[in-house]
């Protein structure tokens, strides 16, 4: 089923069967293989009332996009609905700044030193240039 609408991600996991999706780390995102749907992110325009006729969830977001969770049965909808722009899958996140760890003493079992307080230390956190916010600890 592959179509233009999906990302090359989502593309190979509805390809793959689910027993091989189950050993990568990344294919099966998204899968729910109990009720056996999927939970995807589209870029739309319009109204997507005519998905959720149809046993989809749509869970609108803001500026155009949405979550929609279906049945895996279902996906060859997407491609067949005008409205949706673009389809893609979730990603699993993974925490990887092991020379940040290194630097503030932060052993890999996930153990601090006793030590480390963070008090005195300064966090600033800027959004989108327009406000800054300075927390002390």
């Amino acid at each position: 089923m592959d179509s233009q609408k999906n990302e090359n991600l989502l593309n190979l996991a509805l390809d793959t069967p689910e027993a091989e999706r189950e050993r990568s780390l990344e294919l099966n995102v998204g899968f729910d293989r109990v009720e056996k749907t999927w939970e995807v992110i589209v870029k739309y325009h319009g109204s997507l009332q005519e998905l959720t006729l149809r046993r989809i969830v749509v869970e609108e977001l803001i500026a155009g996009y949405a979550i929609l969770t279906m049945p895996e049965s279902e996906m060859d909808i997407l491609t067949e609905t005008e409205q949706i722009e673009y389809v893609e899958k979730p990603k699993r996140l993974f925490f990887s700044d092991l020379a940040g760890n290194t630097a503030a003493c932060y052993t890999p079992n996930g153990q601090l030193f006793r030590n480390l307080t963070g008090k005195g230390v300064l966090v600033a956190v800027i959004d989108s240039g327009e406000r800054v916010i300075i927390l002390s600890s």
